[in-house]
């Protein structure tokens, strides 16, 4: 039997593209060790797990993925994180500045958590939150909506494909 380890980290960056917050969901803060000479615990400063060069520190999340939303013209996902101080203020300031959040799903090393391929990554836009007494959801959405945004459209070059035929008629023989 093999184990496969997930761990998803989110960057949330403003308007701006200022990076807000790095996290991930694997590795969490343990306390470190018992200090003998004191009898309590000593917080250990390694709680991070390093991704594309920055550090993730740990946050409890879970990440929904995308789904189509009834209407069929926006994906949406979920962050779903406990209902604490920190966690509803952060929901908060980001849904309120519609803040930019890229999630990495990553297969993780079992013994380090050190990300070892990604699988996916993701772009959102902070859109909504809900909370209950236990948990707070942010509702992520795709950057542009089908109904009141326009996508800039893409033209092909030879540069990008290379030979393109010179007549609107193209065959498969």
């Amino acid at each position: 039997m093999s184990i496969t380890t997930i761990v998803s980290f989110i960057k949330v960056t403003d308007s701006n593209g200022n990076v807000q917050d790095l996290y991930q969901n694997a590795k969490r803060d343990d306390f470190g060790a018992l200090d003998n000479g004191s009898g309590s615990y000593v917080k250990n400063p390694n709680n991070y797990i390093t991704f594309n060069g920055e550090n993730y520190y740990y946050l409890p999340f879970v990440y929904q993925g995308a789904a189509k939303n009834r209407s069929g013209d926006n994906l949406e996902a979920q962050l779903v994180l406990a209902n604490n101080a920190l966690a509803m203020n952060r929901a908060r300031e980001a849904v309120s500045n519609k803040w930019h959040i890229e999630v990495s799903v990553c297969v993780a090393n079992p013994s380090t958590l050190s990300p070892e391929r990604t699988l996916t990554i993701d772009n959102w836009l902070a859109s909504s939150l809900s909370y209950d007494p236990t948990t707070v959801e942010v509702l992520l959405s795709s950057a542009i909506d089908a109904v009141g945004s326009n996508a800039p459209n893409r033209v092909l070059t030879t540069f990008m494909v290379g030979a393109l035929p010179t007549s609107g008629q193209m065959q498969n023989r």
